[in-house]
């Protein structure tokens, strides 16, 4: 099975890629590539520093919450907030 399109006469050559030209492709250019690549690692980063100072704060967290059956919570309740209000930060990025 072939990717390129079958050409419409005999003998005739089809051009690669001339199935995708019909359609609009939105590319980002190289110079933005490189920022958007670090805009995506700040945002792991910080995601694994926070759950690092949880990490670091889990026994006194969990002490004041109530016990060891919230242990788990503790590290979701970051991860769901975060998710919650990733539209949201979607949204705002849209419109500002």
């Amino acid at each position: 099975m072939s990717i390129t399109p079958k050409s419409e006469k005999p003998g005739q050559k089809a051009e690669p890629g001339a199935s995708w030209k019909h359609k609009e492709e939105h590319v980002l250019p190289k110079n933005r590539l490189g920022i958007v690549l670090f805009g995506l690692m700040c945002a792991m980063f910080l995601a694994a520093l926070d759950q690092t100072i949880v990490a670091t704060a889990l026994p006194t967290i969990v002490a004041d919450v109530g016990g060891g059956n919230s242990y788990s919570w503790v590290g979701s309740a970051y991860m769901l907030a975060a998710g919650a209000l990733g539209p949201l930060y979607g949204k705002l990025s849209n419109m500002f």
